[in-house]
C-alpha cells in the first residue's frame, strides 16, 4: 500500500491529474522531499520518514505562501501525504537505546601529577648525591689526608 500511495504522490507532483501545472522548481523540491519519504519508508525508518513528511509539509506551505502552488493542488498533495503518513505510522517505532553501564569506585586511586613526580625525583636524586659526597668526605678523613694527595 505504501508504494501505491508514494507512486500516486509522485504522479501528482509530475502534474498528472493536477488541476493546474506546478512550478518546475517547486515540483523539483517537492519531488526531492517525496523521495526522502520514500527512501525512509522503504528502509522501515519510521523516525526518518516522519521527519521527511514534516519537511514535505513545510515545503508545501512555503510554496503555497509564495503563490507557486495553488490551494487545490496543495490539498491534493497533502491528502496523499497523509495517506503515506498513515502507512508510516504502521512501522514499529525504534526500540530503546542500549543501556550504558558505568562502574564507580568509592575512592579512586590518587594520581600524581607529572610535575609533582618530577620534583620528587629531583629531590631524591639530590639527597642521594649529598649522601655520596658525605661518604667520600668521610673516607678521605679516615685516611688522614683531608682530601690531599701524598704525591
Amino acid at each position: 500500500m505504501r508504494r501505491i500511495v508514494l507512486a500516486a504522490l509522485s504522479l501528482l507532483l509530475a502534474g498528472c491529474g493536477a488541476p493546474e501545472p506546478v512550478d518546475p522548481q517547486v515540483r523539483q523540491e517537492l519531488t526531492a522531499r517525496v523521495d526522502a519519504v520514500k527512501a525512509a519508508a522503504l528502509a522501515n525508518d519510521r523516525v526518518g520518514a516522519e521527519a521527511a513528511l514534516a519537511e514535505l509539509h513545510r515545503e508545501i506551505a512555503d510554496a503555497q505562501a509564495q503563490g507557486k502552488l495553488s490551494p487545490g493542488h496543495a490539498r491534493t498533495i497533502l491528502a496523499a501525504a497523509e495517506r503515506v503518513a498513515e502507512d508510516v505510522r504502521t512501522i514499529p517505532p525504534p526500540g530503546p537505546p542500549a543501556p550504558v553501564i558505568v562502574t564507580v569506585t568509592q575512592d579512586p586511586p590518587a594520581v600524581e601529577q607529572p610535575a609533582e613526580q618530577d620534583a620528587k625525583n629531583r629531590e631524591k636524586a639530590r639527597e642521594e648525591l649529598r649522601k655520596q659526597r658525605e661518604e667520600v668526605r668521610k673516607q678521605q678523613e679516615g685516611r688522614g689526608n683531608n682530601g690531599k694527595n701524598d704525591d
